[in-house]
């Protein structure tokens, strides 16, 4: 003998049950909070490496600066300006590393949340 099923009956156990969603949602909910969390710390290194750019491209247009002076009118010795947040130094050394040469050194330094940080660059010129 068959039994007949009601017409609103599940057949074959199809489906999810509601305590599976509620699991499924909750391991949902926990992976975007990790996710989430880690937002404000890749927010710091963006910022961190936007200011470390800036820096090297300060010290980059002061050594193209100089770079475009005439040889002779380099003067050997230390020498610093400040740019908004960055304090530059640069050094012209003479008959480095031989006579007739000329080292340049250009630091930017700037202060940020990890301490101070600086950015070096360093070229020759000659006659």
């Amino acid at each position: 003998m068959e039994l007949e099923s009601s017409p609103g009956a599940r057949k074959g156990g199809a489906g999810f049950s509601l305590i599976e969603v509620i699991f499924a949602l909750t391991f949902l909910a926990v992976g975007i909070l990790a996710v989430a969390a880690m937002i404000p710390a890749g927010t710091r290194g963006v910022t961190q490496s936007r200011v470390l750019t800036s820096g090297l491209m300060t010290s980059q247009i002061k050594l193209e600066e100089l770079k475009g002076t005439p040889y002779a009118a380099l003067v050997p010795g230390t020498y610093s300006d400040t740019t908004s947040v960055f304090t530059r130094t640069w050094t012209v050394t003479d008959s480095i590393p031989m006579v007739g040469c000329k080292r340049l050194d250009v630091t930017a330094q700037w202060t940020d949340s990890h301490g101070t940080q600086t950015a070096q660059l360093v070229s020759y010129v000659s006659r």
